[in-house]
């Protein structure tokens, strides 16, 4: 057993860092470009397998941290994919699988919570404010899809490449904090934690306005009418 989770884990370790290696380059590539595509392809595989690996990993020697990170890169991966499909499609709210996985990982962010309160103990704060941080963040994703999904927030226009921006991008900044606190000492603690979230969130403000439905109007210069008069002879 304990050679099956090693290698589980040597292809959990090449697969993150094949992820933060490729991610960041959708980033600065030309959206909709071969080149963001084809990372971008790579990105998603690296990090739903990262995410399922994430799981066996953390079920075989119980991690609660790991499981909440796992579980928080594997939603918002799969729905910022989704979003980039149900655009396509032109829909205004989610579909049947949409809400399974909705469903599915709502149920599996409850049984996570309630094994680390129960195997690890309120005593162990630190393991309390790591799972709390991630499962918040979680939550407020399924909170916001169960609007969209519902159609109580349809979404038109551009909504959707803005909702995949979001997501995709919230999901490599979980997998960076993960790897700096784990990885990456840092005086204070709290760097690891701030630091991705406080470089990430305002690229993802600036690429979600490159996509606004709102658009200002050009101002083009008066022309100038030229009225020719014949002259009578």
């Amino acid at each position: 057993m304990e050679t099956v989770r090693t290698i589980i884990l040597v292809l959990h370790i090449i697969a993150g860092f094949t992820a933060l290696t490729v991610g960041f380059v959708p980033f600065v590539a030309k959206k909709g470009g071969k080149w963001h595509n084809i990372t971008g392809k790579i990105f998603y595989y690296a990090m739903v397998f990262v995410a399922i690996s994430a799981f066996v990993l953390a079920t075989m020697r119980f991690n609660p941290f790991l499981l909440m990170v796992g579980l928080l890169t594997f939603y918002s991966t799969i729905t910022g994919y989704r979003g980039l499909k149900l655009m396509r499609q032109k829909a205004t709210k989610g579909e049947r699988r949409d809400w399974v996985l909705l469903i599915f990982c709502t149920l599996l962010l409850v049984i996570t919570i309630w094994q680390t309160l129960t195997l690890t103990g309120t005593d162990n704060s630190g393991v309390i404010i790591l799972v709390s941080v991630f499962a918040s963040s979680l939550g407020i994703q399924l909170v916001a899809d169960l609007r969209i999904f519902s159609g109580k927030k349809p979404m038109k226009g551009k909504a959707w490449i803005r909702y995949h921006i979001s997501r995709i991008s919230g999901s490599y900044i979980a997998a960076v904090t993960a790897f700096l606190v784990n990885n990456i000492h840092t005086d204070p603690e709290f760097i690891a934690w701030l630091l991705p979230t406080a470089l990430g969130m305002p690229a993802i403000a600036y690429f979600q306005r490159q996509y606004s439905d709102k658009k200002k109007a050009v101002r083009r210069p008066a022309q100038k009418v030229v009225v020719k008069r014949r002259v009578a002879v």
